[in-house]
């Protein structure tokens, strides 16, 4: 843990508030070491391999239950992280939803500012960002002679969001908002805000916007010397390393061809329980066809705390009790809703050591029907998956861990619950119009990972993407945005889609185990009080319960 939030100044400043409490010493400024160079690829595996070596040095059978599971959850993290070694080419820096471009403004109008100090880190960091991108460059330069360099659709992608990145030079978002910050923060004075503004003023002139200006010259340079418009497995080497996109991302440790039995079997359901909801109630479906847009209109004159302490009130019957859990629902400043226009809202964990900080951000510009966006993000979803687990007082090494498979597909088994607890404006149709709303979400994220898989595991085309967007009964009309979003992002959706349906296969495990005896709140507390990991150390969790039958 010390050893890991000690490695960058973003990653100590968003997992830990007090390093002292932790022996822990401030890190020298730094955003890292890009470790992209033959050399540095080669210091980063010898890194890898020394931890791995040092877990297995550890005796399993002398640790408590907890430090196996710990125990565990490090050595299946371990084993999945290795396949990034298999082929370093195949990884992408600059991909157009996790790339360093795509990021870099969250992760910094995010920043915690808790005294001057961090103030000045912040200053000293986003001087660093043309150097730190620098070698990301080198090695996409490196990509494109071995032949790995993303395909001309991709990399218009990127050169688009840079260009819109240093639109409005003059009064640059990454300058008011900071402003904004600055006049929240009541430990500087007056003097000491005018100067810091001006110093970020010219670090963003002078160093992040050069930085983004030389992203667009160097991927102009390389767009054209692409070998392949297709999925990643149409690369050397690239199904396997798909299978480990799979795995990081899905958090399942079923391979890619029974992940595509799972989905297609999960379709066929989806369409059988939409047939059983319209014929055993036409009238429920029928309404909920003519006012889809409108199902969750009452909430548009709510606030984002509104809805987020109503779910908390009403939907706590099927959770553990964790207290008031505090938190703030903040707008993203204005100047970011159109650059971060496709975000709705996001949850931002606090530092360990300081519980209380949750906060999510919603965007202005898109504040109606938010009941099931802020269920996801808030309660009974990411807030509240990552405040009851905090309050276990787990091992600081497994906050490190993202488990993304895990988080989301919480996330979405949460937000699907709370369907049921709202109080929908025709209150005779209420479970059937929850049922429905849960089918067509649930179908819209299932398909968008089935073509994934399609695209990047089993080689699709565009035209043969769109024959199965048709097949569906979907407009295939939006089949070249999304082919080249999965081009660009291999697995990214798969956090939702495959990280969901691992839960419910769960869940239906445990059900059919116990038939009455189940209960969801104690189902849902062995979740929650295991923590992140893949989805088949969570199993092994639940056979424990089984045996005691306490679920």
């Amino acid at each position: 843990f010390k050893d890991a939030v000690t490695e960058d100044t973003m990653t100590y400043n968003y997992s830990i508030k007090n390093g002292a409490d932790y022996g822990i010493e401030e890190p020298e400024v730094t955003l890292g070491d890009p470790g992209m160079t033959e050399e540095g690829i080669k210091e980063d595996k010898a890194e890898f391999d020394k931890w791995v070596d040092e877990l297995e040095k550890i005796d399993r059978a002398c640790l408590t239950e907890d430090q196996k599971l710990t125990y565990d959850v490090l050595d299946e993290y371990f084993d999945v992280a290795a396949g990034v070694y298999d082929n370093v080419y195949l990884y992408e820096p600059f991909s157009p939803m996790r790339g360093l471009q795509a990021n870099i403004a969250s992760m910094f109008t995010d920043y915690r500012f808790d005294d001057k100090g961090d103030v000045e880190r912040y200053i000293e960091l986003l001087g660093q960002i043309p150097e730190y991108f620098q070698e990301y460059l080198d090695f996409e330069k490196e990509k494109s002679e071995k032949g790995y360099f993303m395909s001309d659709e991709v990399c218009q992608k990127v050169i688009n969001q840079c260009q819109t990145f240093i639109e409005n030079k003059d009064d640059h978002f990454m300058v008011t908002v900071f402003n904004d910050n600055m006049d929240r923060l009541d430990f500087l004075s007056d003097e000491e805000k005018t100067e810091f503004k001006e110093q970020n003023k010219e670090a963003v002139q002078n160093s992040l916007i050069p930085a983004f200006e030389n992203i667009i010259t160097v991927f102009t340079d390389l767009k054209g010397t692409g070998k392949n418009r297709m999925g990643i497995c149409n690369y050397e080497g690239g199904k396997e390393y798909y299978e480990y996109l799979l795995k990081t991302y899905a958090g399942t440790s079923k391979s890619a061809d029974e992940v595509i039995d799972m989905l297609d079997n999960e379709l066929k359901n989806l369409m059988t329980d939409i047939y059983q909801v319209y014929f055993m109630n036409k009238d429920a479906y029928e309404y909920f066809a003519s006012n889809y847009d409108d199902i969750f209109a009452a909430t548009n004159e709510m606030s984002a705390s509104d809805m987020i302490d109503r779910m908390m009130e009403d939907a706590s019957e099927n959770y553990p009790d964790i207290g008031t859990i505090h938190y703030q629902a903040e707008p993203l400043d204005k100047s970011l809703e159109t650059i971060m226009d496709d975000v709705l809202a996001y949850y931002m964990a606090p530092a360990i050591d300081d519980p209380d900080n949750n906060l999510i951000r919603y965007n202005g510009m898109h504040t109606d029907g938010m009941w099931t966006t802020l269920a996801h993000e808030g309660y009974p979803g990411h807030m509240l998956q990552n405040a009851y687990y905090m309050s276990t007082d787990p091992e600081p090494v497994r906050t490190l861990m993202s488990f993304l498979g895990y988080k989301e597909g919480w996330a979405m088994y949460a937000c699907y619950d709370s369907l049921y607890y709202y109080q929908y404006e025709e209150e005779s149709y209420g479970d059937a119009i929850a049922d429905l709303y849960k089918l067509n979400d649930e179908m819209s994220y299932l398909i968008m990972g089935r073509i994934d898989l399609g695209v990047n595991y089993e080689g699709w085309s565009l035209d043969e993407t769109k024959q199965y967007l048709t097949e569906q009964g979907m407009d295939a009309g939006s089949a070249d945005e999304l082919y080249y979003t999965l081009v660009g992002d291999p697995a990214v959706y798969q956090s939702y889609s495959t990280g969901y349906y691992e839960l419910k296969e769960l869940r239906d495990y445990a059900e059919e185990k116990l038939g009455d005896a189940f209960d969801v709140k104690e189902f849902n507390t062995i979740i929650l009080e295991t923590g992140p990991c893949q989805y088949d150390i969570l199993k092994k969790q639940i056979d424990k319960k089984l045996q005691g039958n306490v679920i």
